[in-house]
């Protein structure tokens, strides 16, 4: 594998262990915050980051917060934990160039694509939701055409 290639599948397996970080973290805030007031915790965040409220990113956090019970806290922490473990599986497993990671990841990423469809339909408008999409097909089509790179 030349080490143009080399360095794209690292950028992967560091793309995967960031948002596998970022996964567990926000699981793990959700359950410290359990018993605490979302829209105070909203709040507090928005002025700390000098958001203004009148900002999307404001209006949308709101609406999360005053939507929040403790059960769907501790669902969204249950899932955030859950998809942080996959990432961090296909992360390994794509890092230590294992055959089943390919496959694994191909399966994964695959499989999560007609929800992103769907979330860009929905807000057609967010670039965001668009660039991810973009970047995940990459990734797809990248680690099934790079089967050489992996162990037989």
């Amino acid at each position: 594998m030349s080490h143009q290639k080399s360095i794209l599948l690292s950028w992967i397996v560091f793309f995967k262990v960031l948002k596998s970080l970022t996964l567990a973290a926000l699981g793990a805030f959700l359950l410290g915050y359990l018993h605490h007031d979302p829209v105070t915790l909203v709040v507090r965040a928005a002025n700390a980051l000098d958001l203004p409220s009148t900002s999307r990113l404001f209006t949308h956090a709101m609406s999360l917060a005053m939507g929040l019970t403790v059960a769907k806290q501790i669902a969204l922490a249950l899932t955030s934990f859950g998809y942080s473990a996959l990432l961090g599986t296909e992360a390994v497993g794509l890092a230590r160039r294992r055959a089943w990671a390919r496959w694994f990841t191909i399966g994964v990423t695959a499989s999560l694509l007609p929800f992103e469809l769907y979330e860009i339909a929905l807000r057609p408008g967010e670039p965001v939701r668009i660039l991810t999409f973009i970047v995940n097909v990459a990734i797809l089509i990248y680690i099934y055409y790079r089967k050489e790179a992996f162990e037989p």
